[in-house]
């Protein structure tokens, strides 16, 4: 008989564990998603395997950090994807000369010549043909040609890197074949590649660049803005709009007229304020608003020097409204003109692309929780730079949505008065009791000491 419950105990156990792994890992289901938008994917994406797509700038009203976005294919399948904000930018390029290119103890070296020496060069890349490698490269100089086993070459670099990473799935390869170090002018370079089990990476040609920039993308747009001088505070209030929550922003530029003034700037935001008109200004009321940073303008015009810095920085907001109080002290406000130029960060998503494939881009679900997806662990082979961008269509409501149902109010807490009056009638009934208890006790005792 034990032996029965504890198998019957087991089974609803597991049948348990199970309904909550299905509901913990369930598919996506469109019902959930309130916004959705169409992606157009370029035809070269379909041979990469993979696209970049700029995200708009209010796709994160909803989500916490992007955790409700979600790319979908043929209207059914999850597809995998990571999110980006870099960008590389390389300029500069000369073509090298390869010279005396051998191995030795399974280490590839050769010789580049630039042509001249006195150009400005700070990086050296590699093309190759082989699919998969990791190696380590060691970088000289020489102003003349020496030979390869000289050690008359000047080391730049010993701690130069490449890769190169193969989906033997989709035949998709990316990976990092350059290596940067400080700025040179000679001539000749000496490169050391070291050795590895794939063989030589079989270097076919060389680009040496003068450059290397790593740029954030960003965004930056007008926006109007209301000021109030609030005298008691010794404080002018700047509230932007920027019209809807979602939008990150992070800088913020004032175009004052004064000169010779360097003021203490306080960053507020908020998603939703309480506003009161006053002669064209408004004076933003207590209680709405969060402290996220603070900052400084200046502008000094002297003799001597003539410079301003009218740029507020502050840690990334997604909310609707940003308030700078420039603290004036005992100064006159300050008088502030046209719009005030609003920055923030451009975001990107790669993702996965297959042929015959059509894709949509879905969000608008507050509970969704960031997903995890096996393309974040090889992100760093994928080169952005290289990919072909998709375009998004506009903003739709999704027709399979859903909307939660609304929270069920306890009866108690709907209606509390009732439970008041309930207490009310609970006392008076036991003091009743308690009454009539005592009456027909001492009823009964009377009538004992009568007998």
């Amino acid at each position: 008989m034990k032996k029965t419950i504890y198998v019957a105990t087991f089974a609803v156990m597991a049948l348990v564990g199970l309904t909550f792994y299905g509901v913990a890992n369930a598919a996506f289901t469109p019902e959930s998603w309130n916004y959705s938008r169409g992606i157009s994917v370029p035809s070269t994406a379909y041979d990469q395997g993979f696209t970049k797509l700029v995200l708009p700038g209010d796709i994160s009203r909803d989500g916490q950090n992007f955790s409700d976005i979600r790319i979908i294919a043929n209207g059914t399948t999850e597809v995998p994807y990571f999110l980006t904000r870099n960008a590389i930018v390389r300029g500069g390029n000369i073509s090298g000369r390869l010279l005396d290119t051998t191995v030795v103890n399974g280490e590839e070296q050769f010789i580049v010549d630039i042509g001249q020496s006195g150009q400005v060069y700070t990086g050296i890349s590699m093309s190759s043909s082989a699919g998969n490698f990791r190696r380590q490269v060691k970088v000289y100089s020489s102003t003349s040609l020496l030979p390869l086993a000289s050690t008359g070459w000047n080391i730049i670099t010993d701690k130069g890197f490449i890769f190169r990473f193969t989906d033997p799935t989709s035949g998709y390869s990316s990976g990092k074949d350059s290596v940067d170090f400080s700025a040179h002018t000679s001539q000749y370079l000496k490169v050391v590649i070291s050795s590895g089990e794939e063989g030589p990476v079989g270097v076919s040609s060389v680009n040496i660049y003068g450059e290397r920039k790593i740029d954030v993308p960003s965004y930056s747009k007008d926006v109007s803005f209301s000021t109030f001088n609030n005298a008691q505070n010794h404080s002018t209030e700047v509230v932007i709009d920027l019209g809807g929550s979602g939008h990150i922003s992070r800088a913020v530029t004032l175009n004052p007229t004064d000169n010779n003034y360097a003021r203490k700037v306080l960053v507020y935001a908020a998603d939703g304020i309480d506003t009161k008109t006053e002669a064209d200004s408004v004076e933003t009321q207590p209680g709405s608003w969060n402290l996220v940073g603070q900052s400084s303008i200046s502008r000094v015009s002297t003799s001597l020097f003539d410079g301003s810095s009218n740029r507020v920085t502050y840690p990334e907001q997604k909310t609707r409204y940003i308030k700078l109080v420039i603290v004036n002290d005992d100064n006159r406000p300050l008088t502030l003109t046209g719009n005030a130029l609003v920055e923030g960060p451009v975001i990107s998503l790669i993702f996965e692309t297959r042929a015959g494939e059509t894709y949509s881009l879905y969000y608008g679900n507050p509970k969704a929780v960031l997903p995890t997806y096996d393309i974040s662990s090889i992100s760093s082979y994928i080169e952005e730079n290289s990919l072909p961008q998709s375009s998004i269509g506009s903003e739709s409501i999704n027709p399979s949505y859903v909307a939660p149902a609304p929270k069920v109010v306890p009866f108690t807490e709907a209606y509390p008065w009732l439970m008041n009056v309930f207490l009310v009638f609970v006392v008076i009934l036991i003091a009743a009791g308690i009454a009539w208890y005592m009456y027909e006790y001492a009823k009964k005792n009377k009538l004992g000491q009568s007998n």
